[in-house]
């Protein structure tokens, strides 16, 4: 005897989350690979507690007038597109603001991302194409 969610593929919506299914069987909830916890504040999902409490840090200071002109999640092109590149590469800073008429790049990263070779590399690009934006992590 068939159940009625043998073949359901989708997500279920819960109080509790949200539960996906592939053909009738619960699909365990990906899991960021240095533990980080998705965090909602407003309508705003960010990657970490980390980056959502540091964001509202620099509201506060937005607010102040100690910075201006935030904004989030800012590409800039690291790589273009060109002969053998099918596609153009882009670093994506969590946040972007001005400080004392000084442009700055913020990015929240744990240690263990600071040490990761893709990101050292991005993060090199950054400041050897940008040289009038001044790197922060926190």
């Amino acid at each position: 005897m068939k159940m009625p969610f043998d073949d359901f593929t989708g997500v279920v919506h819960t109080p509790s989350g949200n539960i996906r299914f592939q053909d009738g069987y619960m699909i365990k909830p990906k899991r960021n690979k240095y533990g980080a916890k998705k965090t909602r504040i407003g309508d705003t999902v960010f990657d970490s507690r980390k980056e959502a409490n540091r964001f509202q840090e620099l509201k506060l200071l937005e607010r102040s007038g100690y910075i201006s002109n935030l904004k989030m999640q800012v590409k800039f092109s690291i790589c273009p597109k060109s002969g053998g590149n099918k596609r153009e590469r882009f670093y994506i800073a969590d946040f972007v603001y001005c400080e004392g008429g000084k442009k700055i790049i913020e990015d929240v990263k744990s240690e263990i991302t600071r040490k990761n070779a893709v990101y050292s590399l991005k993060k090199a690009l950054v400041q050897w194409q940008y040289p009038d934006y001044i790197f922060r992590e926190s």
